[in-house]
């Protein structure tokens, strides 16, 4: 890779600790610092644009700059190949009200999904299809292939319906 004045060498990612916007929880934010060749460093630089690479190479270079990046503080510098590199030992710049960066989620969620919204979801849709198949086989469509359809709806929401029954209760 050839070196332009204006092309950094390495790149690291700062992380600190804000609020968000709107519901005002804590977040972890990361913002990433360019080392240039003449050995100046640049704050608050977008990563990608940073340093352009191919996808593969830029995965990479985003999971070192990540995985190596501390819960708070500024992590070590990283060439465009992933490799840690030595660089200014300085804490990073003084995280201030201006300095801004996107939330990127460290840890998953501490609640899972509730069974709740796929029981209801799945009642919804037994419902629905059950109904939808009773219509169209009583009605006046019964002699048409929609009377087909409806078999093949009703049989969709009984079994919807059915997978909602515990295990213990089931004879089937």
């Amino acid at each position: 890779m050839r070196e332009s004045p204006d092309r950094p060498v390495a790149v690291r990612a700062t992380a600190f600790r804000g609020t968000s916007r709107w519901r005002r929880r804590p977040l972890r934010f990361v913002g990433y610092d360019a080392l240039l060749p003449d050995g100046s460093v640049r704050f608050d630089v977008d990563l990608a644009a940073a340093m352009p690479a191919h996808p593969a190479d830029a995965s990479t270079r985003d999971t070192n700059v990540h995985g190596r990046c501390p819960e708070v503080g500024a992590g070590p510098w990283v060439d465009g190949f992933g490799r840690a590199v030595d660089g200014p030992d300085d804490g990073g710049p003084p995280l201030s009200a201006r300095r801004r960066a996107r939330p990127r989620p460290t840890d998953p969620p501490d609640r899972r999904p509730s069974a709740k919204a796929g029981r209801r979801w799945r009642t919804g849709f037994g419902v629905a299809a059950l109904g939808l198949g009773a219509l169209l086989i009583i009605g006046p469509l019964r002699d048409t292939p929609m009377g087909f359809l409806g078999v093949v709806s009703a049989y969709a929401g009984l079994a919807a319906l059915l997978g909602l029954v515990p295990r213990a209760r089931r004879w089937w």
